[in-house]
Formats: C-alpha cells, sequence, structure tokens
C-alpha cells in the first residue's frame, strides 16, 4: 500500500506567507493602475468638454460659450455652460468624473453639473479682475494680491428670477456679459478653461467669502461652505478641485458654520499643494498639474502679478 505525502503545517504557512506577501506588492499596483485609468478617463472627458467648447466658438462667430444663461424673465431653468455645449457632445455621462463624487447632492441631476468648473469673468461683477486676498492658502501659495480672471460671460435678467450671486444687485434689468472669443486669448494655450471643480462657476458667482464687504476678493482656494444651503453636505474648495492625491473638499476644515471667513488651517491649506486637477486649456489640450503649478503667479509689468493661467490679457 502507497501512502500519499501531504502538505506538512510548515509548508503551507510557507506557501500562505509567499501569497500574502505577493498581494502585499501587487494589490497597491493594482489600485494604483486602476486609478491611473481613471485619470486617463477624466483627462479625455475634460478634453471633449474643451473641444465641445471649441465647437460651439467656431458656430458663434469665434465667441467661447457662456459660463451660464437664463433666457427669460420668469421660471423656469437656467443653461449652465455644460448644457450649452450639450449639442456637441451628446453624452451626458462626461460630464460625470470618474474619481467620484465628493459630496452629496439632493438632485440627481445635479451629478451631471457638479464635476468641472470654469471661473466666470470679473467683468459680471463690473470689476476688471479678481484678486487672491491676504489669507492662509493666498500666503501658503506665495500668491496674496495676484490678479487672474475667467473669459467666460453671463446672460440673464438681474436681481430677479434665476440670479442667486452677489453678482444681482450691481445690475437692474438684463446683465449681458459677452464670453471672450479664442482669439482674443493673449496666451491662449496657457489659459485655463475647464477644470475639475466642486461647481460649475468654481465658486465664483456665489456668495462673497468675506462677508460681503468686496465682491472680488477671496474666492480662489477658500472653502464656500456657505454654499450649503441649496447644496447641503458640500464644502468645497473655490476655484480647481485637486481631485488625484489631494483633498476633494474642505469638509469640517471651517471651526463651525455658518461662518463668513472661510478660512482653514496652513496644514490643510498646503494638503492642496499635493493634489492635482485635470485642466482643459483655451487651445484644446488637456493637461494634469499640480494646484501649485495651477497658480502659479506671473509679473506683467509694473509690478502687477497675475495668475500666469488665469489671466486673458497681455
Amino acid at each position: 500500500m502507497t501512502r500519499r505525502r501531504a502538505f506538512t503545517l510548515i509548508e503551507l504557512l510557507v506557501v500562505i506567507a509567499i501569497i500574502a506577501i505577493l498581494a502585499a506588492i501587487l494589490f497597491p499596483v493594482f489600485a494604483q493602475a486602476k486609478q491611473a485609468a481613471k485619470k486617463a478617463v477624466a483627462v479625455s472627458h475634460n478634453k471633449q468638454i474643451g473641444l465641445a467648447g471649441l465647437m460651439y466658438s467656431a458656430d458663434y462667430d469665434d465667441t467661447l460659450p457662456l459660463a451660464y444663461m437664463y433666457p427669460h424673465d420668469g421660471p423656469g431653468g437656467g443653461f449652465p455652460y455644460v448644457l450649452l455645449v450639450y449639442p456637441y457632445v451628446k453624452n451626458i455621462d462626461i460630464y460625470v468624473t470618474p474619481a467620484g463624487k465628493p459630496n452629496a447632492v439632493t438632485n440627481p441631476d445635479w451629478d451631471y453639473i457638479w464635476s468641472y468648473g470654469a471661473i466666470p469673468a470679473a467683468q459680471i461683477k463690473r470689476y476688471p479682475y479678481y484678486f487672491v486676498g491676504d489669507n492662509v492658502p493666498g500666503r501658503v501659495f506665495g500668491i496674496v494680491g495676484a490678479r487672474y480672471n475667467g473669459v467666460l460671460g453671463i446672460g440673464q435678467w438681474g436681481n430677479v428670477w434665476g440670479c442667486w450671486g452677489d453678482y444681482c444687485s450691481v445690475w437692474s434689468g438684463q446683465i449681458t456679459v459677452p464670453s471672450r472669443s479664442q482669439s482674443g486669448i493673449a496666451r491662449v494655450a496657457e489659459m485655463a478653461f475647464i477644470f475639475d471643480s466642486n461647481e460649475p462657476f468654481a465658486d465664483h458667482l456665489t456668495r462673497n467669502w468675506d462677508g460681503g464687504t468686496d465682491p472680488i476678493q477671496d474666492p480662489l482656494l477658500r472653502c464656500a461652505a456657505l454654499r450649503r444651503g441649496y447644496n447641503p453636505g458640500s464644502w468645497s474648495i473655490g476655484g480647481a478641485t485637486p481631485r488625484w492625491g489631494g483633498p476633494q473638499s474642505c469638509t469640517n476644515w471651517l471651526p463651525s458654520y455658518p461662518g463668513f471667513s472661510a478660512n482653514y488651517t496652513e496644514e490643510n491649506a498646503r494638503k492642496l499643494q499635493q493634489g492635482l486637477a485635470v485642466v482643459n486649456m483655451a487651445d484644446g489640450h488637456t493637461v494634469t498639474m499640480s494646484l501649485s503649478k495651477l497658480y502659479q503667479p506671473m509679473e506683467i509689468g509694473g509690478g502687477v502679478v497675475v495668475l500666469k493661467n488665469f489671466w486673458p490679457d497681455e
């Protein structure tokens, strides 16, 4: 009678240990590969939205789409730019980032306008530009006092139906601020157009973060907790959101809610520097860059400092 030799306990433990070691090595690699695949999809989505904006401009005398259009004086829906360019994409799925939603929204239709954002032109608030205030994130990024601007205009009725931002009070009747043309942008390959964001207007049409004393100061990099009134759970970061490797929201960064200062700690501000955002430039190409690079300052003469990727003029 032949006896079959079975594995000993030591041999089984060795095999299990080898499997555990391989799993510990391979699982992070798989996770990184999955994240890289998601980022590639995000780049594709962003690029398609940006190209749709350029196709729109080709049909409208080289003029880029409006940030927001509310075409009537009465109840009903308005159209953020993502909907204005929908006929050129015909696929609502590209409006949702594969990074996932960082904040819950109460209306499922909003899922399709909360992944990417664009900064509207400061002329909407009847100012020539925005500027970064003297606050914690501004000091951490080294951009306090830097000027910046967007390229998208707006068309709607002021201080009536469809107008909810702090810009409404500076208008009476119809608001008509045209968008820039692509040819009217000085450095079109360096001008950020569409990017990862938690709000379609990058929190630049909603309330002031300093309590209402200055309509153009402080939206960038601030914690927009005041928007929780219509987007419960959302403490979004003004401007771009570092969805890849950084914090996707500023939830619980503030000591209390409500609060007007929208300030947070230096430690959290430095976390923003570590993350990456997908950015589509006004010439149509899409890149992934850190927020530090995205908000890189540049002197344009006379001691004036601007944000290189958010300055459409010479």
